[in-house]
């Protein structure tokens, strides 16, 4: 077996303390196998704070600006009207993003996505664990993706660094008795594109599409905030 954790920790240029940290969830695995102790995993804590943080330092000034020229139009019902919509928005997300984890026990993983689903996959059905490190941009810093699969080849699960965290890629990669690859180099996104395609989702395989549905997601928030600011019975005196 790869000494997968330490493998992760000097891959992401961890410190030594959080190399001792990836080893003591390599310790942590084994003692579930042996034991049968289950173990939640869930997303970095500041991927949501960052995100809220940014959100408030785009939207907040805008708001307080235009909230600023509405009240003497008498117009300020529709920008609050339209601040309720963004925040309502940004507290759906922040729910399915707060019901995201993977919970890992001796009998195998049970994966809740971002959009609710829950899937369940058999600790028999894991046959291999590949690990790639992949440029961060245009960056020399690498983020690394774990894939298990079966005995087939076909993929059963992608775990990405930036979003789970070091330590929960180790723990997932310990958790069965089941051969490791850490990849001899990294990959730029390009080049993960065309050698694993079929473990990218369909907004990474073909990026041009991803952005034109966020386009057409913003076109079409912006219409109805549009809307709901044109509205005359939002008009107050």
């Amino acid at each position: 077996m790869l000494d997968v954790p330490l493998a992760l920790a000097a891959r992401a240029g961890r410190s030594g303390g959080a190399r001792v940290n990836a080893q003591a969830e390599g310790t942590q695995a084994a003692e579930m196998r042996s034991g049968g102790s289950t173990r939640t995993l869930r997303p970095n804590a500041s991927l949501s704070s960052q995100s809220r943080t940014v959100a408030a330092t785009l939207t907040l000034p805008v708001f307080a600006a235009m909230l600023w020229f509405a009240i003497p139009r008498g117009t300020w019902p529709r920008v609050v009207v339209a601040f309720a919509v963004i925040a309502l928005v940004g507290a759906v997300l922040s729910y399915l993003l707060s019901r995201v984890r993977i919970v890992v026990d001796r009998d195998g993983l049970l994966e809740n996505t971002f959009f609710g689903s829950q899937r369940r996959i058999s600790a028999k059905r894991i046959a291999s664990v590949l690990i790639v490190p992949v440029y961060r941009g245009q960056s020399l810093d690498t983020s690394s993706q774990l894939f298990a699969f079966d005995a087939s080849g076909e993929p059963l699960l992608r775990m990405r660094e930036h979003y789970w965290g070091t330590e929960a890629l180790s723990f997932v990669a310990d958790a069965y008795d089941v051969p490791v690859t850490l990849s001899d180099r990294p990959l730029t996104r390009g080049e993960l594109r065309r050698d694993h395609a079929d473990l990218l989702f369909w907004f990474e395989r073909w990026p041009w599409l991803g952005s034109l549905c966020i386009a057409g997601g913003v076109a079409a928030l912006s219409l109805l905030l549009i809307a709901l600011m044109s509205s005359q019975a939002l008009i107050v005196g």
